[in-house]
């Protein structure tokens, strides 16, 4: 699997800068289950069952051939409605890899960027379209496993004829409208928390603000997302850092610019989230 998870743990890191996955999942602990993020774009084809889908932006009910881009960072979940069989292609990209990829002429990434129309980037695919994407998907799948030489330049190939595929769909096609499934209250909350990430923020000033009972805005949270309030916005500040640590701000500042007021509280929490402090993920980042 190319994602490393730790228990407690919701920033999820990246075991390798490109992973491709075509897998039946016929048991629901998984990772996905919870609200999370890592440091790489993620691609999802769903192939069979059926699966709520929520991210910090909204939620959308998912079935076969329907596919869901999530921008590097951003928190996302699933929730699988048909616990018999979950059939699906899972791609995670990092950044550098898709501008390895892309050319002058050709942006890969046009289907991961954030589209101010739609609250989610998700698409339909028909079963021919479906059938390619498994076909390069399996491919690649094959090829990342491989050691012979030249399985990385056939992984390349199969990459970018995936990429290539979906940015086409993407840019032919329109978005592909969805009811959204995202309770109006757990919107606002995500709202609220996105606009005041570098403060304090508790329950009471949730109350002021959404106008419900604090514990009620907890048990709506935690229901939709698998985790508590506190365990999100703990991660998000972590996230938040991790953007602002890549634009090369020094460690100290990014501790107050993100509403923590200890450097050593703030450092303890962010290796405990990320498996490194901030200092070495700033210098990791730059090699």
């Amino acid at each position: 699997m190319g994602i490393a998870w730790e228990e407690g743990r919701k920033f999820t890191a990246l075991e390798s800068e490109l992973s491709c996955e075509y897998k039946t999942i016929q048991h629901a602990i998984d990772p996905s289950m919870v609200l999370h993020n890592h440091d790489g774009h993620e691609i999802l084809l769903v192939l069979s069952g059926k699966l709520n889908f929520y991210t910090e932006f909204g939620g959308v009910r998912l079935e076969r051939g329907d596919l869901i881009c999530i921008h590097e960072l951003d928190f996302h979940r699933g929730e699988l409605l048909t616990h018999d069989e979950y059939n699906r292609v899972l791609i995670n990209v990092k950044e550098p890899v898709l501008e390895r990829a892309s050319s002058d002429r050709t942006d890969l990434g046009i289907c991961l960027q954030r589209n101010p129309a739609a609250s989610l980037n998700v698409a339909h695919f028909s079963e021919k379209e479906i059938e390619k994407v498994v076909g390069y998907a399996k491919a690649l799948q094959e090829a990342l496993k491989g050691k012979r030489p030249g399985d990385d330049l056939v992984a390349d190939a199969f990459f970018k004829l995936i990429m290539v595929q979906l940015n086409s769909h993407f840019t032919q096609s329109a978005m592909m409208k969805h009811t959204e499934i995202m309770p109006k209250l757990v919107t606002e909350t995500f709202q609220y928390i996105e606009n005041h990430l570098w403060e304090e923020i508790n329950l009471s000033r949730l109350e002021e603000e959404l106008h419900y009972n604090g514990t009620y805005i907890s048990r709506c949270f935690k229901r939709i997302t698998g985790i508590t309030l506190q365990q999100f916005i703990i991660a998000k500040k972590v996230t938040l850092s991790c953007k602002l640590l890549r634009e090369g701000y020094a460690p100290c500042d990014v501790c107050y610019m993100t509403g923590f007021n200890n450097y050593s509280n703030y450092s303890r929490t962010f290796s405990k989230q990320v498996g490194k402090s901030p200092k070495k993920y700033q210098m990791d980042y730059r090699i």
